[in-house]
């Protein structure tokens, strides 16, 4: 074997170490947005992954058709799990384009925010629900795939080691 494939190795493990920053940052079911009527409505979660038992904190940012913040929006905010309300939050006048909602979830699972927007230029209500995630157990789960995934990537270049050196070993006594 020759040097060259140690090339490869960081290459390897880099994988892992980009993979878990990216996770962490950018989670695949804790964001999302929607346009309903004239508005963009985006919903994010701090932290990423929604935990139970954990308070969790839910931004709202509003804007309008040209992707600029409303100054002023009047939202509320229904929380479902299993077509059951858990939560409600009655309308309430929010400035800059940005609601900051702090809950603690109480069962893992999908959980539905249904969020009911009103609309001052036409009058009436817009609503949309969204979908968030709960995990009990994911950052614990997530922790042990990444230093799975790292202890792989040792134990591999450790044996490449090894084996390289038993192999240089052979060849010098004969």
């Amino acid at each position: 074997m020759k040097k060259r494939f140690y090339v490869l190795l960081p290459i390897y493990l880099s994988f892992f170490v980009v993979l878990g920053i990216y996770e962490v940052d950018h989670p695949p079911f804790s964001t999302d947005s929607a346009r309903i009527g004239d508005y963009e409505i985006k919903v994010e979660t701090t932290p990423p992954v929604p935990e139970v038992g954990k308070v969790t904190t839910i931004h709202f940012l509003v804007l309008d058709q040209n992707e600029n913040p409303v100054d002023n929006f009047r939202m509320g905010v229904q929380i479902y799990y299993n077509d059951d309300v858990v939560r409600s939050f009655p309308p309430a006048d929010h400035g800059s384009g940005k609601w900051d909602l702090d809950y603690t979830f109480k069962e893992p699972g999908n959980h539905v925010i249904r969020v009911d927007l009103a609309d001052f230029k036409n009058g009436g209500m817009l609503s949309y629900a969204f979908n968030v995630g709960v995990l009990n157990f994911y950052m614990n789960l997530f922790t042990y795939l990444i230093i799975a995934g790292l202890a792989g990537a040792g134990g591999i270049i450790i044996a490449i080691i090894l084996f390289q050196r038993k192999l240089w070993a052979k060849k010098s006594k004969t």
